[in-house]
């Protein structure tokens, strides 16, 4: 059995049984039963999240709130950039991958790099290449390392289960959804790899999204006037005119909109499915009950 087969067989029975589990969920019914390795992947996943918090909670205070450190992070990066355009967007590239592979995606480093290298859409091929590389390493290590294991410890949460079953539903329209939303970049990397998508409805809508993204910050500094305005007071937000605000908060209030019609509409789905499933089994008992009566009244007859 190769390896495309044993995987989709393992999505065919995930999918079985999260919407089973959604259905009881949605009913009023209880999914949790006494699993000792579910208990323990809930607990070291749930460790790993609070370490992992903390430290990038950490690391955007002292980004944001402490000036000097800002100072050194733009000094590691212009460091790179004086040994050439080549080289030194190579080296920022290879700082920008890792800061998306780890969960530090933050705008400041687009903004030093469209301010370092030039020209524009030089900064901006190398920020995009660097993200999206981060971003399907990521997906790649969520689908073929972890998936297992964090299907174990999330099988039983409605809000993964939701996700799973609308990503299942329409896997490119909610993957560039998800491009927009203001969420944790694990959750559009290694996450994405849990569900039931192909390489390709991966990949397009995030070199979509990152390009989109990574453009307007990278425009941003590659058009700024006063970086040590920014270095002193490390607000981003200045930078970004209203309208784009407005934008934003709208789009993300109609992408809320638009996820809670889609589960509404798979827990139809999933009655309906149920409904015919039922209907069928009673169809097959009604058949089985007239082939009894019929073999019945032939051995009378006979």
């Amino acid at each position: 059995m190769n390896e495309q087969t044993i995987s989709q067989r393992f999505y065919e029975d995930q999918s079985r049984e999260l919407r089973e589990k959604y259905q009881k969920a949605k009913d009023g019914g209880s999914n949790s039963q006494n699993n000792p390795k579910r208990d323990k992947a809930q607990r070291i996943l749930l460790l790993i999240m609070i370490l992992y918090s903390i430290i990038l909670i950490t690391f955007v205070l002292l980004l944001y709130w402490v000036r000097d450190f800002r100072y050194f992070c733009y000094g590691i990066l212009n460091d790179f950039s004086e040994q050439g355009q080549i080289i030194g967007a190579i080296y920022i590239g290879m700082i920008g991958l890792w800061f998306v592979l780890t969960g530090f995606n933050v705008v400041l480093y687009d903004i030093l790099a469209g301010y370092l290298i030039q020209p524009f859409w030089f900064a901006l091929l190398t920020v995009s290449i660097a993200k999206f590389l981060a971003k399907y390493f990521g997906f790649l290590i969520g689908r073929y390392c972890v998936r297992n294991y964090i299907y174990m410890a999330m099988n039983e949460n409605i809000y993964f289960i939701t996700c799973y079953l609308a990503t299942e539903r329409k896997p490119v329209k909610v993957m560039y959804l998800i491009q927009f939303l203001a969420i944790p970049t694990i959750f559009k990397t290694y996450a994405c790899g849990l569900f039931r998508i192909t390489h390709w409805e991966f990949i397009h809508p995030t070199i979509f999204g990152t390009v989109v993204w990574a453009g307007f910050w990278v425009y941003m500094g590659s058009n700024l006037e006063s970086l040590s305005d920014l270095l002193q007071s490390g607000d981003t937000s200045n930078y970004v005119p209203f309208w784009l605000k407005l934008g934003m908060f709208i789009t993300i209030i109609l992408i809320i909109y638009y996820f809670i019609k889609l589960t509404q509409s798979i827990y139809q789905e999933i009655q309906n499915d149920a409904s015919l499933a039922e209907l069928s089994h009673i169809l097959e008992k009604e058949e089985e009950e007239e082939d009894k009566l019929i073999h019945q009244q032939l051995e009378s007859d006979l």
